[in-house]
């Protein structure tokens, strides 16, 4: 319950500074890192793991299952832009805390340059990183954990350098086989803007997340809600005069289905199938995604993400596809070992 309150006071606390896509910058900080994770709808801050990228979304995830984990995270997407995540964890039994590193990157790729008259003037490329270092304290059911950023971008000519910081709670009740997660995320701030003179807003987000195993069924029942820190996220086109609910579509007139058309906005729903301890399927659903990225003739499966993992010996293979239109979506490959395996004799 101490979970619940500490998020209804930030919700009512730093809500004056929601921000939302086109008013802040790096937004590649919030693309999946994992393959797991963008299987499960592309964030996921209150499932237990020992799965080193899950600290990534939640510090506070972070625990001692997760000592000498490595993961290795590839995606492939459209445009031939390149994008991935490294991650190692330690745990420190003297302190009993838990800490991982992380690289974070993205290229994309050789551009065309064109000059005020259009005329092509050789080419250009455009990088992107983030140094990511994190801990957590566990305290019984509770566990607290923050991350660290450190942040660089080059686009053409023009580079940057931010730093910012992620502040996680997690609850866990194995008896319930319940758990629950809080994070403030991208707190921080430009060091050097693109533009001299023109310092730009970091990416800051609240998310929570509550997961539900279920006793007599292997599967893991996932919702998390975003950008909390703002009331209505979703975008208003002028050219289209219908919001579409979380069944179907209807006309703005009925107000309790505009209302649920906004909470529906802020959720995604996930679950994790397991069979065994060596296979498992994930599959996603983010309203928002679907809704304002699917054709109004043609939605297909926009906004559901699948996955599958995979433990053979000493590896984990994981595997996912994020359905961002009906044109395609961007694939996804993980591959993770813990070095203690190699250790036992």
């Amino acid at each position: 319950m101490r979970i619940f309150l500490l998020a209804s006071f930030l919700f009512s606390g730093i809500s004056a500074f929601a921000q939302l896509g086109g008013s802040s910058t790096y937004q590649y900080l919030n693309f999946p890192v994992a393959s797991r994770i963008a299987g499960l709808g592309g964030t996921n801050l209150s499932t237990p793991s020992d799965d080193i990228s899950f600290a990534y979304y939640n510090p506070a995830l972070l625990n001692a299952s997760m000592d000498k984990d490595l993961s290795l995270s590839h995606a492939l997407m459209a445009g031939n832009i390149n994008h991935g995540y490294i991650a190692y964890g330690d745990y420190l039994d003297s302190l009993n805390i838990t800490i991982h590193t992380g690289l974070l990157y993205r290229s994309y790729g050789s551009m065309q340059m064109y000059d005020v008259n259009g005329i092509q003037n050789g080419t250009f490329s455009a990088n992107e990183f983030a140094l990511v270092g994190g801990m957590s304290y566990q305290s019984d059911k509770l566990s607290y954990g923050a991350n660290l950023k450190f942040i660089w971008s080059q686009l053409e000519s023009y580079s940057s350098v931010a730093a910012a910081f992620d502040l996680g709670m997690a609850y866990n009740d194995t008896a319930h086989l319940f758990s629950a997660g809080v994070v403030l995320k991208n707190i921080g701030t430009q060091f050097k803007p693109y533009v001299a003179g023109n310092r730009e807003e970091l990416p800051f987000e609240i998310q929570l997340g509550i997961s539900q195993r279920l006793r007599y069924l292997p599967l893991r029942i996932s919702i998390t809600a975003h950008n909390l820190e703002q009331g209505d996220i979703r975008y208003d086109d002028p050219n289209v005069s219908t919001n579409q609910t979380f069944i179907t579509d209807t006309t703005s007139s009925d107000e309790k289905k505009y209302i649920a058309d906004q909470i529906f906005s802020h959720i995604i729903f996930a679950g994790e199938f397991y069979f065994g301890n060596n296979f498992s399927v994930q599959i996603g659903y983010d309203y928002m995604g679907r809704k304002e990225l699917s054709l109004a003739t043609k939605k297909g499966l926009t906004g559901f993400s699948i996955g599958m993992g995979l433990q053979v010996k000493k590896y984990a293979f994981y595997y996912s596809y994020d359905i961002y239109s009906v044109a395609g979506g961007s694939h996804m490959l993980t591959i993770g070992t813990n070095l203690n395996y190699f250790n036992k004799k």
